[in-house]
């Protein structure tokens, strides 16, 4: 819960720089979002905790809840449509939990069809799609890959040119597998953008 706080805070303390930054750095006539973008992110997610990820750990021992570490994707804007204009793209998210009796990591591809409202020099989006999350876990060798559906948004802004500042807030509802049940997992993250 406080690593989530501090994420957050992490967040806004961001999107206030870059929005402060930029105010003196404004086009008199911006263009549309795009034409592409590179992202590269700090990010938190809440693990799947459940018994069969660690079949050889003890009742009473702790599993981590939460992991942390980083994704990376890329996007690129094909057409306008209506007030917005359209993308595709992929973003793979990898994070790591641990605790003094066991580890586990998630590791997310998520192809994303995104719908990008605002102008080049910063915009939001809706995003979704649907891509594969690997979860494994120590003690125990379990590792498995389930279908997952990704949906969320962010935005972006440009403090110079080619490089701006962002955050994403995504849900990923993961399938239930031969050995894990269902998880509905809620990523954060913060970090950089290029275009």
């Amino acid at each position: 819960q406080e690593a989530v706080v501090r994420q957050l805070a992490f967040t806004v303390m961001l999107a206030t720089f870059a929005l402060v930054s930029g105010a003196n750095a404004q086009s008199l006539n911006p263009g549309r979002p795009g034409p592409f973008v590179f992202d590269i992110r700090g990010a938190t997610i809440n693990l799947p905790t459940a018994e069969t990820l660690f079949p050889d750990l003890p009742t009473d021992a702790t599993v981590p809840g939460r992991g942390f570490g980083g994704s990376a994707g890329g996007h690129v804007y094909l057409f306008e449509l209506g007030p917005g204009r359209l993308g595709l793209g992929v973003d793979v998210l990898y994070s790591r939990g641990s605790t003094a009796d066991a580890n586990s990591t998630m590791t997310s591809v998520d192809p994303q069809i995104s719908f990008n409202f605002g102008t080049s020099e910063g915009w939001s989006n809706l995003s979704a799609g649907v891509g594969v999350t690997r979860i494994s876990g120590d003690p125990g060798g379990v590792s498995e890959s389930v279908r997952s559906f990704n949906w969320g948004g962010g935005a972006r802004w440009f403090i110079k040119p080619h490089f701006g500042v962002g955050f994403d807030i995504r849900f990923h509802h993961l399938a239930a597998g031969d050995v894990l049940p269902k998880h509905t997992a809620v990523s954060i993250g913060a970090g950089f953008s290029l275009k």
